[in-house]
């Protein structure tokens, strides 16, 4: 049986004598004039008498995966237990990227275009859909998937403005998302500054230099938003992300309008990738689908020519010839070297996986790995990535008693996680899921946010506790009676009528096969629904979903619902474990991971 309700910290085995041994339980900071000596190097005395632990029990495992996956099984927890955190997290970081999401929007095209007997079949936002489902319910890089989706929240694209419902767009960008979650910085900036969507997204696809005769000049948001949400953020931070102050106490904008107006000029020239030069260069024409999947090309005769003066005073020189590529790198290099990024960059990671309100030192921490992963490397997201996620604060079991520490989960991530942590399975292993019904339930699903700012913006304050405390909520914005009714709505179609998955046709008279179509697999929990080992099922469900967290008052009062309900055969005890996961998943407990 599981016992874990709260997190179990600091056992140390202490080998005072070759002959003798002493377990001494200490911790939780409480380290005052203690001297730990060993014979053994295991002790890792300095880890154990801080707030972080000694070896990862299953509770702690628990948290980790909440805040690096999109939910795991027991098994997984097990194995990060057994593993050690940063083993585990080592073994996550090297894993490759798996199969590109282009290609499965391709296959499902083929797929259409076969099924259809038409080459020219079109294309549907249906297949970027299931290409994002099958990636995520089959492969195993759960590090890498979590990051490459909170970087789909800072650099937004979303489907709710153009590409003309074109899932290739949405399949390429997002293996942008996924290869440089664990690769540099710099990198990922610049293929987002090349990539059509983005073009397309923020306007500067087709963007030409000044016309004063045309009253035309060049277009300045991308240049804007590159600044203010992909960068360095709207003023100058200290490295613990507090605001910089001038000497009248007042925060340091990082620019200025005639800084957008220099970086627009930077930004001139891109057109479309597959775009034949002799084309007419200022309309997007007739390109077909895969033209978002070749980056825009450079038009040197439609680039601003002349000096570019950006920031911190670097100048971009007046080259001849013009060489508009050239001065994309610069730019780039401006930004990516700008002091702010690592602060600003850590601090939205930092929300978007651990806690809403990092303290300043945990920031500092991170933007230092930032600016040097150790070996001389700026940049290095998965140094980055390792810091925010191995961090002491992230780690500590002080968390559980700290009302600042923690955040919403996301609607969103809260589904996946159901889906995940009980098996969700097909009898083929192709996975379908137009996530539709989901989005107009909770309001969430990737690339669908309402604007370039994503769901929710990192400086939310819900009115109340939270703005009086000072503190950020950014997953409260999109909560509602609509989205709070929906969610709860949402819990009783997918776990208690067992409808978890939007299974569409992929053109006009297919027939969905029934090996496609997902079910739970909840025969270990359906183990533990008899009355007398009720309590087992809810410390399982509480472990799994909420890390432990579940206090004996709410595993009581679901245990006791649970005992209203029949048991006498395995479908009554299925009935149980589902209302069991439905109460567990509508917890305050589970609902805010801390």
């Amino acid at each position: 049986m599981l016992k874990s309700l709260h997190l179990v910290c600091f056992i140390l085995f202490v080998a005072l004598t070759i002959s003798t041994a002493q377990v001494d339980i200490i911790g939780m900071g409480h380290n005052d004039g203690v001297v730990v000596t060993s014979s053994s190097s295991i002790a890792q005395a300095n880890q154990t008498l801080t707030r972080v632990g000694f070896l990862p029990n299953h509770s702690a495992a628990a948290k980790l995966s909440s805040q690096t996956t999109f939910g795991v099984t027991l098994e997984t927890i097990e194995e990060i237990a057994a593993l050690g955190m940063e083993d585990w997290m080592d073994a996550q970081l090297a894993l490759p990227m798996g199969p590109s999401m282009l290609d499965q929007v391709k296959a499902y095209h083929d797929y259409r275009k076969a099924g259809e007997n038409d080459p020219d079949a079109g294309t549907s936002m249906i297949f970027w859909d299931y290409a994002w489902w099958q990636y995520h319910m089959t492969e195993s890089d759960y590090v890498r998937q979590r990051v490459a989706f909170a970087l789909s929240e800072i650099m937004v694209i979303s489907r709710n403005s153009g590409f003309g419902g074109n899932p290739y767009a949405f399949g390429d960008y997002y293996d942008i998302l996924l290869k440089h979650s664990f690769g540099n910085f710099r990198d990922l900036i610049q293929e987002i500054t090349y990539h059509p969507s983005m073009g397309e997204y923020l306007t500067y696809i087709n963007n030409p230099k000044t016309d004063l005769d045309e009253n035309r000049f060049p277009d300045e948001n991308y240049a804007r938003e590159v600044m203010q949400l992909f960068t360095i953020g709207l003023f100058e931070l200290n490295p613990d992300g507090s605001r910089k102050l001038d000497g009248q106490g007042e925060p340091i904008p990082t620019y200025d309008n005639d800084d957008i107006s220099e970086f627009s000029k930077i930004f001139t020239g891109l057109m479309w990738g597959d775009r034949d030069p002799v084309r007419n260069q200022f309309f997007r024409g007739d390109q077909n689908r895969e033209s978002y999947t070749v980056p825009m090309q450079m038009f040197n005769d439609m680039h601003e020519p002349g000096i570019k003066t950006l920031l911190n005073g670097q100048i971009v020189p007046d080259r001849n010839p013009v060489d508009g590529i050239a001065d994309i790198e610069d730019a780039i290099d401006n930004l990516f070297d700008h002091p702010n990024v690592g602060p600003f960059i850590g601090k939205l990671l930092i929300q978007r996986l651990v806690t809403s309100n990092p303290s300043p030192e945990y920031v500092s921490r991170v933007s230092a790995v930032f600016d040097d992963n150790g070996s001389g490397v700026r940049g290095d997201m998965k140094a980055f990535v390792r810091a925010i996620l191995l961090d002491e604060e992230a780690r500590s079991c002080d968390a559980v008693n700290d009302n600042s520490f923690g955040k919403l989960r996301e609607p969103f991530i809260r589904y996946v996680q159901l889906c995940n942590a009980f098996e969700l399975s097909t009898a083929s292993g192709n996975y379908r899921n137009a996530m539709e019904d989901i989005n107009e339930l909770i309001n969430q699903k990737p690339f669908y946010s309402p604007s370039v700012f994503n769901f929710f913006q990192p400086d939310h304050q819900p009115i109340g506790s939270v703005e009086e405390a000072g503190l950020v909520a950014p997953e409260f914005q999109i909560v509602n009676s609509q989205s709070l009714v929906g969610y709860l709505n949402g819990l009783n179609s997918w776990i208690i009528r067992d409808q978890p998955t939007d299974e569409w046709r992929l053109y006009g008279d297919e027939v969905v096969p029934e090996n496609e179509k997902a079910y739970f697999q909840l025969s270990d929990e359906i183990a533990l629904a008899e009355d007398d080992r009720l309590h087992e099922l809810v410390d399982r469900l509480s472990l799994v979903l909420a890390h432990g967290r579940l206090t004996q008052r709410t595993q009581q009062i679901i245990i006791d619902a649970l005992k209203e309900f029949p048991s006498g055969d395995e479908e009554e005890l299925d009935e149980r474990v589902r209302v069991a996961i439905y109460l567990v998943m509508s917890a305050p407990e589970f609902l805010i991971n801390r």
